[in-house]
Parts: C-alpha cells; sequence; structure tokens
C-alpha cells in the first residue's frame, strides 16, 4: 500500500511539474529603465522575470539589476560565448516564427526625447515613430489593458539627443513560445537534410563515368 501512494506521489509529482509550465505565462518587467546620451545616470533599474500560472499566481521570479546584468555579460565573455556567431545563425523565417509567440503588453509607460541637428529630419523622424507605435500597440495589447499604456515622444530640435524614459510589462504564453521552437526545430532539421541531399547529389554528379 505505501508503494503504491509513493508511485501515486511521484506521478503526482511529475504531472505538476509538467503542467505548471505549460499552464504559465512569462512574465517580464522593466522599472526605471533610463537612457540619455547627453548626462550621466546612474542605472537604477530592475528587470524581474516570473513565471504566472494562469495570470494569477507567481509561483517563480528572478531579479536583475544593473550590478547582475554586468556579471552575466562578464560571464559571457570570459566563457567566449560568440553572440555575432548566434546573430548569423538567426534566419529571417526564425524571427518571422517568433513573431506568431503574440506577446502582450500589459503596461506600457515610455517617453522618450529625441532629435538630430537637422530640423526637418527631426520634424519627420518623431511623427515616424508615432505611427510606428500606433500601428504596433494595438496588436499587442489587449483592449482590458489600453488604459495602462502611455507613451509620449517629444521632439528636441537643433540637438542630436535622445533621452528614453521605460517602464514596461510584456507576457508571453510558455505553450505559445514551445510551439514556435518547435516548428523552427522542425525547419532547421529539414534544411539540415535537404543540404546533405544536395551535397550527396553533387558528389555523385561529379564522379566520372567510365565507358566502354
Amino acid at each position: 500500500m505505501i508503494l503504491v501512494l509513493f508511485f501515486c506521489a511521484i506521478v503526482i509529482l511529475v504531472m505538476l511539474a509538467v503542467m505548471l509550465p505549460l499552464l504559465s505565462t512569462i512574465r517580464i518587467e522593466i522599472t526605471d529603465f533610463e537612457l540619455s546620451n547627453k548626462k550621466h545616470i546612474e542605472p537604477n533599474y530592475e528587470i524581474i522575470y516570473s513565471l504566472v500560472l494562469l495570470n494569477k499566481i507567481k509561483w517563480l521570479s528572478i531579479h536583475l539589476n544593473d550590478k547582475k546584468m554586468r556579471k552575466m555579460y562578464t560571464k559571457m565573455h570570459l566563457e567566449r560565448i560568440d553572440i555575432k556567431k548566434i546573430e548569423k545563425d538567426i534566419k529571417l523565417s526564425d524571427i518571422q516564427e517568433f513573431a506568431r509567440v503574440k506577446p502582450k503588453l500589459t503596461r506600457l509607460n515610455l517617453q522618450i526625447k529625441l532629435g538630430v541637428e537637422d530640423v526637418i529630419i527631426t520634424s519627420y523622424l518623431v511623427p515616424i515613430l508615432c505611427t510606428i507605435l500606433t500601428i504596433l500597440l494595438p496588436h499587442i495589447t489587449e483592449k482590458k489593458n489600453i488604459r495602462n499604456i502611455k507613451y509620449k515622444i517629444e521632439p528636441v530640435y537643433n540637438q542630436t539627443i535622445y533621452h528614453i524614459k521605460l517602464d514596461t510589462i510584456l507576457e508571453i504564453k510558455i505553450i505559445n513560445l514551445l510551439n514556435s521552437v518547435y516548428k523552427i526545430y522542425k525547419s532547421r532539421k529539414k534544411s539540415t537534410k535537404e543540404n546533405e541531399k544536395n551535397k550527396m547529389d553533387k558528389k555523385v554528379s561529379n564522379v566520372p563515368s567510365f565507358q566502354s
């Protein structure tokens, strides 16, 4: 009897370990992010990665700040992770597939001051950015969260400047992410097989034939 109960407990734990991530959402929260080319800003931002079950119960979270991010960057550099090589390996089809993950913006507070020395370019640049945001945001924001979306882009004339302040929360369903990763894996595997087949066909076609 004890053995049966122990086995049932293991099965339940395994099922929970599988179901919890699948039913969870990755929540990325960025607070107090600020970037400028005109003044020194002491980094005070925080990035919180959380797993939220059914969009209600937070069961795992990781907090990162500037100090931790610098440590991670240093570690990546020491381990010689070739970021440029990773960038080369990323294909357009991969980006298109990840776009189908359907991330959702639940909060946005964005303030941008932007300008270049050319007044005409500045006068065009700001409306273009506003138009891009106006087109993009409805696709990644649910109606219930529209009131939490705020952004302001101000032109600054006769000087090259950018000053960005950002607070935001982005959510991605793990099931959608895994689905995209699996499709990319299948696509890469199929592409590899086709390349190998083409190489074999090329080798065969290059073999000289002997006629008697």
